[in-house]
């Protein structure tokens, strides 16, 4: 006499299918980003940081050249456009990488620091006000690079009573030098 019938085994193959598939549904490879996750965020900013750097990098250089060699370095600029729309859609690339997984307050920082680099004016002739847009930006990346290790928390939370009193007692013997 058997025990089992067909509705009894299609319930039970049934159950230790959803079973399985629940589990492989939670399994997660180590380094393997998910959208969201802590690595994708980080590369994702990451990307956004070198993208401002290089295209900041390239502006501050170009813009220096042309108030140097004036209407001389105008040949050699003009070869140079290509890579500079390139670096200008690598920065806009990057900004889209923050916004489809960053929290808000890291997508608006990501937004001024866009802002700010793409707000350089290349044909400025007047080095001290070129210098503070140059510094406008400076202060953009700082800032998205506080808020991106505040939202990775790499920075110290309250609770972590010894790691702050090891970054202050760090910050102080660096004060001292």
């Amino acid at each position: 006499m058997t025990f089992i019938t067909p509705g009894v085994a299609a319930a039970g193959i049934k159950a230790t299918g959803s079973v399985a598939s629940a589990l492989i549904g939670r399994y997660r490879p180590t380094g393997v980003p998910r959208l969201g996750s802590n690595e994708d965020r980080a590369e994702a900013y990451r990307r956004l940081l070198d993208a401002s750097a290089r295209s900041f990098g390239y502006a501050y250089q170009f813009a220096h050249l042309r108030r140097e060699a004036g209407r001389a370095a105008n040949k050699v600029l003009l070869g140079q456009l290509p890579q500079a729309w390139e670096l200008g859609s690598e920065l806009i690339g990057a900004l889209q990488g923050v916004r489809l997984c960053g929290s808000v307050h890291v997508i608006a920082t990501a937004e001024i620091l866009v802002a700010a680099t793409s707000d350089l004016n290349l044909g400025e002739k007047n080095a001290d006000r070129f210098q503070r847009q140059a510094e406008a930006v400076v202060a953009a990346r700082d800032a998205f690079l506080d808020i991106c290790r505040e939202d990775l928390a790499y920075t110290a939370r309250w609770w972590q009573v010894r790691r702050r009193i090891k970054e202050r007692r760090f910050l102080r013997e660096q004060a001292a030098h």
